[in-house]
């Protein structure tokens, strides 16, 4: 059905421009000729409305050899070589169009058309000027031509013609917006001004004008003026938020913050104010509030606010959230983050609560909230990986090993998540002992981040509690401590691994320098530095190490350690 209407249709704006043509072109083609004639053309325009281009195109060039004279045949050429991008051929048949017929406009307009489409602004510019020398009273020409004017680099004669325009329809809102723009956009404020204080004139009560007004003055330091431009749009109406906007924005650049709050606050109780511009403010007071005390109680003000007003917008939640995290209130911010998740789930939303948690080690509630995040966005990575951790760190291995593997396979084009995939499986695999799996994703992390430092000690370590590829180990942490020196937990590593390699002299070297740069007593290290100090016969100093690591760590093995201290 829509086919055959739109075939209907274009038949019948077919047999419109036929009856059009010249008579001179008619009379060349009689009976017979005539019939096959349009036979042909109809065959042709069958063509093109199946998009069969070139079959369509050879057909009406063939008809164009029949009858050059022919100006909806050149009419039709014109149009598919403009569709095929073909300028020389496309310009060629619409200018032939309409020099055999310069009276109608489908010729004209088609080739303005071309024109502009091939960038020939000077042809266009010349052939806009030849029409409204025949018809100075078209609107659409007229503009037309002050387009032209304005691509071709000359926004004055765009004026120009826009105010021909204005003379032949009146003051329109659309003219003279464009007007203003050009006038702004070659320095001359002055007409800008002008076409603004026209518009406020025909359209008093439109407040955009005048805020546009009062924004120019501004803009060109005349305060005082804009001032009272501000003070007008009040006095029109006090409830609209716009004046109190631009009214905030002046008294903040004169710097009284006092009465650019009080407007500001105005603004944002206003009912004709939407959420999005309410949210926009905010956004601008997050920076501003950050290092101002007054500033930033006042924020909140309006945060609570705008919540009574909109209770229901896990826009207000979200940012709500947003302002507690930067002043470091992390677990209010949670709870308003949760609060937006109510009104609609996010996985920004979901992320800024897991990146908390896990920023301070809240891995309990890490546990519950991560496998909650990968039910909303299954096949989002980060909750996978932070889920992973946590389990990880409630020695929950398996269940940790799981969330870790499904998540590798969400990741894309991130090396650097990959990266730290690999290197959570290759410590849960560890505890699993599964130290082939360990070993090969710790390789994975090497293949792409050679420098890795925290995947080359650990590596090494692992390997080193194993006592297994010990010159290799030893390689690895010596490369670990190249790359972050003075790390305490990187030089333990090294000097037990000298240790286990029977080389202790060297060991407690490292080790003292580990036990120098720890700074709170580690357990590990201490008891790390006891050993090596047993193995050279210092038994004295190695009791008062193991002491200090009971205190930290009363596990049982240290116990016995130092109860066979002699």
């Amino acid at each position: 059905m829509v086919i055959t209407a739109f075939w209907n249709k274009y038949l019948l704006y077919t047999l419109i421009l036929l009856s059009g043509l010249s008579l001179s072109a008619q009379d060349s083609l009689v009976g017979e000729r005539l019939r096959l004639f349009n036979e042909q053309f109809f065959a042709a325009q069958n063509a093109k409305l199946r998009e069969e281009h070139e079959k369509a195109l050879v057909i009406f060039e063939a008809l164009y050899q029949k009858d050059p004279s022919n100006a909806l045949v050149c009419y039709e050429l014109a149009q598919l070589y403009a569709s095929d991008e073909v300028e020389q051929d496309a310009i060629f048949y619409a200018e032939r169009a309409a020099a055999l017929e310069p009276d109608n406009n489908w010729y004209l307009r088609l080739k303005l058309s071309i024109y502009g489409q091939f960038g020939k602004s000077q042809l266009l510019i010349q052939s806009l000027q030849e029409a409204l020398a025949k018809q100075p009273n078209n609107e659409d020409l007229r503009f037309q031509l002050a387009e032209a004017y304005y691509r071709n680099g000359n926004p004055a004669l765009a004026i120009k013609e826009l105010d021909r325009l204005e003379g032949l329809i009146g003051l329109q809102e659309e003219v003279s917006n464009q007007k203003k723009s050009l006038y702004l956009e070659i320095g001359d404020l002055d007409g800008a001004r002008k076409e603004l204080e026209k518009l406020i004139e025909a359209y008093p009560k439109n407040m955009d004008y005048r805020g546009a007004l009062g924004q120019l003055y501004q803009a060109n330091g005349k305060p005082e003026k804009a001032f009272a431009v501000f003070q007008s749009m009040l006095e029109v109406d006090s409830l609209d938020p716009r004046p109190h906007l631009d009214l905030a924005n002046y008294h903040q650049n004169n710097g009284d913050f006092r009465k650019s709050l009080y407007h500001l606050k105005k603004a944002m109780q206003s009912k004709q104010m939407d959420m999005e511009r309410k949210i926009a403010v905010l956004l601008s007071l997050f920076e501003a509030s950050s290092a101002d005390s007054t500033l930033r109680a006042e924020s909140f003000q309006l945060l609570d606010q705008i919540v009574s007003q909109e209770p229901e917008d896990p826009r207000v939640y979200a940012l709500y959230g947003d302002y507690l995290s930067r002043d470091g209130k992390d677990e209010e911010a949670v709870r308003y983050y949760k609060k937006a998740l109510e009104y609609g789930e996010k996985f920004q939303i979901w992320e800024q609560i897991l990146l908390i948690e896990i920023q301070n080690r809240n891995f309990a509630a890490l546990r519950e909230d991560a496998p909650q995040a990968m039910l909303a966005f299954p096949n989002q990575p980060l909750p996978y990986l932070l889920g992973g951790i946590a389990f990880k760190e409630a020695e929950e291995y398996s269940k940790a090993r799981d969330y870790l593997e499904d998540g590798l396979a969400f990741v894309f084009n991130n090396a650097r998540l990959q990266t730290e995939f690999h290197l959570q499986l290759a410590e849960v695999f560890h505890f699993l002992e599964d130290h082939q799996e360990s070993d090969y994703h710790f390789e994975e992390v090497l293949n792409v981040n050679p420098k890795h430092a925290g995947a080359l000690n650990n590596y090494a370590y692992y390997l080193s509690l194993r006592k297994e590829r010990l010159t290799e180990a030893l390689q690895m942490s010596e490369r670990a401590n190249q790359i972050s020196p003075n790390n305490p937990v990187y030089l333990d590593t090294e000097a037990w691994i000298l240790y286990q390699l029977g080389r202790p002299k060297e060991a407690r070297e490292k080790i003292e320098k580990a036990v120098k740069f720890m700074g709170p007593d580690e357990a590990e290290i201490l008891e790390h530095y006891g050993d090596i100090l047993m193995a050279l016969d210092e038994t004295e100093l190695a009791k008062s190490q193991y002491q200090r690591a009971l205190e930290l760590n009363a596990s049982e093995s240290l116990k016995k350690k130092l109860n066979q201290v002699p």
